[in-house]
């Protein structure tokens, strides 16, 4: 049979234990959103990196147009991964932090670039003229 004295001992426990689950929460919530940031941070930079690349015509430009365009629209430019094999390092990993932002982010990729829209117009009609 339990005492009258222990209950307030079982109510102090239940207390930290609950406490310690709110403080591990919201720390975890806190990780997640510092990540989240760079993430973004790291996924933008990427971004101007390969369109400033993606605007010239040799095959490193190719493969980043296409990054570009499967990030902007998926069903009508799938990403093929051998794209991602033929790329330099530095613009391969640019490329997997734009593909990672992209799933984080609040707005289309286009949303982030000066005429964005028109830039991956032209993208496209680009990888028609070499299909």
């Amino acid at each position: 049979m339990t005492t009258n004295h222990s209950m307030p001992l079982v109510t102090q426990r239940l207390r930290e234990r609950n406490r310690q689950a709110l403080e591990a929460k919201i720390a975890a919530e806190n990780e997640a959103e510092i990540q989240c940031t760079k993430v973004t941070v790291a996924g933008l930079l990427a971004l101007q990196q390969l369109v400033e690349i993606a605007q010239g015509d040799t095959h490193q430009p190719q493969h980043c147009r296409r990054v570009l365009l499967a990030v902007y629209n998926s069903y009508a430019w799938p990403l093929n991964l051998t794209s991602l094999r033929v790329l330099d390092d530095d613009l391969r990993r640019a490329a997997l932090a734009v593909i990672e932002w992209s799933a984080v982010s609040d707005r289309e990729l286009h949303e982030y670039l000066p005429d964005g829209h028109e830039l991956m117009q032209r993208f496209a009609a680009i990888e028609k003229e070499e299909q």
